[in-house]
């Protein structure tokens, strides 16, 4: 008996009881469409985060420095300084751009008008190029201001409609807790990431936020290297100069490829708990199908009977039920994939995502369906197989 013809017998013998063979597939369905839609979503988020942090301007030539150790699960001790800062910008031969930053929320007021925001940011003007901070109107300050300690600020989308309504912030002296600040920019509208409106923000030269806010230590240092092949060699310079000036490694230098190589772990996590729980449901079909064909076998004994007293080999019906059992696992994971991949194309649609499917996913579970068809027909199979002709036309 050839490939094909127990396909189209199989096919046959399957079509007599269309709704019992739709429900055995149904565990089959439920599975692999789990496991494609969980994955594509769980790759589709992986590449959102990239893109968000590529359009943000943090590339992969991009590192962040902060201060402090890791001890009993926190990062303790250390200070960064503006001073720091510098020497990283003078002395590191691989290193391109420095940025150092200090961090507060603030209210402003213009009039009896007020809007209070959680992140004043004082930086430099190298926080342009690394976050990709676009003006839509007005001017960014410059190294000139940091150095003035000039007192001007650059304001989110948000806070200049609350403060001025449909009139030009750009010129405007406005008060930050009390404290004159000129406006001589205004960010493009931004939006969300991950929780974070960038329209509510405002910037500051960093010198001048210290004043404000009466600090020395820098929150954070970003650093660019002069480009992604020298970032080890910028790291290593960046932590012997910091080490020169502090006496000791306190503090903390996390690459773009580090941090991103955390999320992957965190999301590849997530994606193999789900995929593990969508498994389940691939056993319990793979269950359900063992149990229809054992099922089928009882039924259709005087028809084993017949087939074996014509001639028909163990190995015909072995084969034959065995078909059966795969072509079933095979239509359901053919269903699940298709709508697996439909609604995470859809979801992905909805919230935003790249779409994309993940290939391995799709590959995965068209394995599996066909692994699944095998092993829960294997045992009924080859109980039809051994029947004996005999007993099996006697069979009532």
């Amino acid at each position: 008996m050839n490939f094909w013809r127990l396909i189209k017998i199989a096919f046959r013998d399957l079509s007599v009881s269309r709704m019992r063979t739709f429900f055995t597939m149904l565990g089959v369905i439920i599975g692999i469409f789990s496991v494609i839609t969980l994955i594509s979503l769980g790759e589709g988020l992986k590449a959102y985060m990239r893109r968000q942090i590529d359009s943000y301007g943090t590339g992969s030539n991009y590192m962040e420095l902060h201060a402090g150790t890791k001890g009993g699960g926190y990062f303790i001790g250390g200070d960064l300084t503006y001073a720091d800062a510098k020497a990283i910008e003078q002395e590191a031969r691989y290193v391109a751009e420095v940025d150092s930053r200090v961090m507060r929320s603030g209210e402003f007021t213009y009039g009896n008008k007020k809007f209070k925001t959680s992140f004043i940011m004082g930086a430099s003007p190298y926080v342009q190029s690394m976050m990709n901070w676009e003006v839509g109107e007005g001017s960014f300050f410059s190294s000139l201001d940091v150095e003035t300690r000039r007192r001007v600020v650059i304001i989110g989308k948000n806070i200049e409609k609350r403060l001025f309504g449909n009139f030009s912030a750009v010129g405007e002296r406005i008060k930050l807790d009390g404290q004159n600040v000129q406006v001589i920019g205004v960010f493009a509208e931004k939006g969300s990431f991950m929780g974070f409106n960038y329209d509510d923000m405002a910037l500051l030269p960093v010198t001048s936020a210290s004043d404000l806010f009466g600090v020395t230590k820098m929150v954070e240092i970003g650093i660019n290297a002069k480009s992604d092949k020298v970032v080890s060699e910028a790291k290593v310079e960046v932590k012997r100069i910091l080490i020169k000036r502090h006496g000791q490694e306190d503090f903390r230098l996390d690459t773009m490829e580090e941090s991103m190589s955390m999320v992957n772990t965190i999301m590849n996590g997530l994606t193999a708990i789900v995929a593990g729980i969508a498994a389940i449901s691939l056993l319990v079909g793979g269950i359900g199908i063992a149990n229809i064909m054992l099922v089928a076998v009882t039924e259709r004994t005087q028809e084993i009977g017949i087939r074996k007293a014509v001639g028909a080999r163990e190995r015909d019906i072995i084969l034959q039920f065995l078909a059966e059992a795969v072509v079933i696992s095979f239509i359901g994971g053919a269903i699940g994939i298709v709508a697996g991949a439909a609604m995470a194309l859809l979801i992905m649609y909805a919230i935003g995502f790249p779409l994309l499917i993940s290939t391995w996913a799709v590959v995965l579970a068209s394995t599996v369906s066909i692994f699944v068809g095998v092993v829960s027909g294997v045992y009924p199979a080859m109980r039809a197989g051994r029947l004996d002709p005999v007993e099996a036309l006697r069979y009532e």
